[in-house]
């Protein structure tokens, strides 16, 4: 009998918000599937890591680990050879009868690279199944405790680098900006013209050491990989 993928997002960074679906699917698997960058920082699995260390219950020691290779790029053929060689090494366990735990960030259906694996792998015919995780603008907007949408507020939801965004920040609505780019001038200048740029904040590594919250993102200079800005319609204060 074959293996089952299990595509799980562990949260945003905060161990707690590891759901208990989540943590009971990563206890019977016994395969753990991590995503590696082009740093070779392990973010989802130190996650995983701090949660264990606070709840107990889970021996990764007992699990074979399988690191992918899931390179920070825009190139659509070194993605796509990635992601192959990444599913091809789950299904190699799917096919021992062994279940697989791909952990991923945030949420697996919220900008996910993870999620080109376990299509691969469910278009070759493997039972699969998706458990959401907290998204990470959901965490912000808890950090921030203000509500992401309110009554008949839309929201709008915008990549960092989406050649459209100064269009999309002029639409009505509250609006979510995942993974702004590093030099936030360009960034400021849109939501200055749009003037709604005294309602944007900012938080960066959210739940992760180096956790920084900036109330006005008019007070922060520049930002790394792991940042949200959530910009209100009306001043919520």
């Amino acid at each position: 009998m074959k293996g089952t993928l299990y595509c799980i997002g562990v949260g945003p960074g905060d161990p707690e918000l590891l759901t208990l679906k989540a943590w009971k699917r990563l206890r019977s698997c016994s395969v753990l599937a991590v995503p590696q960058g082009h740093t070779g920082v392990l973010t989802a699995k130190q996650i995983l890591l701090h949660a264990i260390e606070q709840n107990g219950d889970i021996d990764v020691s007992q699990k074979k680990v399988l690191v992918l290779d899931f390179p920070m790029t825009r190139d659509a053929a070194v993605l796509s050879r990635a992601h192959a060689a990444g599913a091809a090494a789950i299904e190699q366990e799917l096919q021992q009868g062994r279940d697989v735990a791909l952990i991923t960030l945030g949420c697996p259906t919220v900008y996910a690279t993870s999620i080109y694996v376990h299509r691969i792998v469910r278009n070759d015919g493997y039972e699969t199944e998706i458990i959401p995780g907290i998204p990470s603008f959901c965490a912000a907007a808890a950090r921030l405790q203000q509500p992401l949408c309110e009554k008949n507020e839309l929201l709008v939801i915008i990549p960092g680098g989406c050649r459209d965004r100064k269009k999309l920040l002029e639409l009505p609505g509250n609006k979510v900006i995942m993974k702004p780019p590093g030099d936030l001038t360009a960034l400021k200048e849109e939501l200055k013209a749009a003037h709604i740029l005294d309602q944007a904040a900012m938080i960066e590594r959210c739940g992760l050491p180096g956790e920084a919250v900036y109330n006005s993102l008019a007070a922060a200079e520049d930002t790394g990989y792991f940042s949200v800005v959530l910009v209100k319609e009306s001043d919520p204060s």
